[in-house]
């Protein structure tokens, strides 16, 4: 009886699998598009539609198309040759309204000519050495980059036409200039395109987040020069007309620092004289107390003095070892200048030791010494000649600063601020960035995808 029990639940068992996993392949394959008159009542049926297969399609089209680092290295080639071809032809064209009155274009026709055929043949020789993989997956792309290369191809040609001697319509050529202008930048912009859709991210003069690259700025502590990383970010807060407002951060990894607090404080710390009293530096770390940060420092404590007049060399007073907090707390005036207080946190000495610290011109002198050396580092992130574009630079306004903890053992210092800018001065950025990643080079490894292509 048993066992013919058990053999009836093992059948019943085998049947209910047989029911769910039939049932789980048939939702499979329609893609969990309703159940009909088997659907459980009140279940979500994927409301938005979407398969689990159109997101791993989405993933896998992306990593086919992704670009190689020697693709990277051509698409920047490419932009570059482009915005070439638009400063040729700014200097071209604001000046053929004038031809008749005997002035010449700062850039010849030959030269523009020349120019904007180098950025179209070499987009298509890029476009051409794509796998299939990446032509088949960024087909709607290329389809629109290549109608703008061949507007662009249509403009030049008439453009030349127009400069056929004998043909002197000045107005026909100045409207050409105008429609030349226009095909080349959407040329330009569909190339943008191409190269977002392949994970190579560049800057636009339209974008409204600005990721401003890492650059190293230098700053001197005591007798040794450290370079601090130093990167930030524009986002757009606001736009009045052709003037659009940015937030601007700046962030100053102090991470070496950190890590070298004490050799790059030693000379700043350590001070005295033979006769009076000396102070050296045992230890030092830094942590975050933010918008503060506070500086823990070992010292060691002597009080020497000295008696010549009695034919007495120098003489130890007192010794003493003990430790200090200092809290340096960051401010932005109205002036636009920054500024760092420093105040003992907490003393652990006793006898002539504290009594100098606390009170006497010790514990004046060493506040003093650590302000300025962490204020010097502050300020290698406000070096806006290294920072920012020069389109920009003179135009940022810093409102607030604020030393932060970035997690893994990272200390960073903060600046918050606001710059105002045109349409004209962004795209000037967004070129200037673009130009700051290619004198960075090219990623020096494939991304992963792309290698065995």
């Amino acid at each position: 009886m048993i066992r013919k029990s058990t053999t009836l639940f093992a059948e019943l068992l085998l049947a209910c699998t047989f029911g769910l996993s039939s049932h789980s392949a048939m939702a499979q394959h329609h893609g969990g598009h309703g159940m009909g008159g088997g659907g459980i009542p009140g279940a979500s049926n994927r409301p938005t539609g979407l398969d689990e297969k159109d997101d791993l399609k989405d993933f896998h089209r992306a990593l086919a198309v992704q670009a190689t680092s020697q693709q990277i290295a051509e698409f920047q080639v490419l932009v570059k040759e482009t915005d070439s071809a638009k400063a040729k032809l700014a200097s071209f064209a604001p000046l053929q309204s004038n031809a008749g009155a005997g002035s010449q274009p700062r850039v010849s026709a030959a030269e523009l000519d020349q120019s904007l055929e180098l950025a179209r043949t070499d987009s298509q020789k890029f476009v051409e050495g794509f796998s299939a993989a990446q032509k088949s997956g960024l087909k709607d792309t290329l389809k629109k980059l290549g109608k703008a290369d061949a507007d662009l191809e249509a403009e030049v040609k008439k453009l030349n036409q127009s400069l056929q001697p004998g043909n002197s319509a000045g107005a026909a050529l100045e409207w050409r200039g105008d429609t030349l202008t226009k095909s080349l930048v959407d040329f330009s912009d569909q190339q943008f395109v191409l190269g977002r859709e392949m994970g190579v991210t560049l800057a636009q003069g339209s974008d409204v987040t600005f990721n401003l690259p890492e650059v190293k700025s230098p700053v001197n502590i005591g007798d040794q020069t450290v370079a601090l990383p130093v990167s930030g970010e524009l986002s757009q807060a606001a736009t009045l007309g052709a003037q659009r407002t940015f937030n601007l951060q700046i962030v100053t990894d102090l991470s070496e620092l950190q890590r070298n607090t004490t050799d790059l404080l030693r000379s700043e710390v350590n001070q005295g004289s033979a006769c009076g009293e000396r102070l050296a530096l045992r230890e030092a770390s830094i942590a975050p107390a933010t918008p503060a940060t506070v500086v823990t420092l070992r010292l060691h404590y002597e009080r020497w003095s000295c008696s010549p007049a009695l034919g007495q060399g120098s003489q130890e007073l007192a010794e003493a070892e003990g430790s200090v907090q200092v809290k340096l707390i960051p401010a932005v005036d109205k002036a636009n200048s920054l500024n760092l207080v420093a105040e003992f946190s907490r003393i652990d000495a006793s006898g002539a030791m504290e009594q100098s610290l606390r009170s006497g011109d010790l514990g004046d002198q060493l506040r003093e010494k650590l302000s300025q050396s962490l204020l010097a580092v502050m300020r290698a992130g406000l070096n806006f000649e290294k920072v920012l574009p020069a389109a920009v630079r003179d135009l940022a306004v810093v409102q607030s600063a604020k030393f932060e903890d970035r997690g893994i053992a990272r200390l960073d210092v903060v600046f918050d601020g606001q710059m105002q800018i045109s349409d004209a001065q962004a795209n000037a950025m967004a070129t200037q960035l673009n130009q700051a990643l290619f004198a960075q080079g090219a990623p020096s490894q494939e991304p992963s995808s792309a290698k065995g292509r």
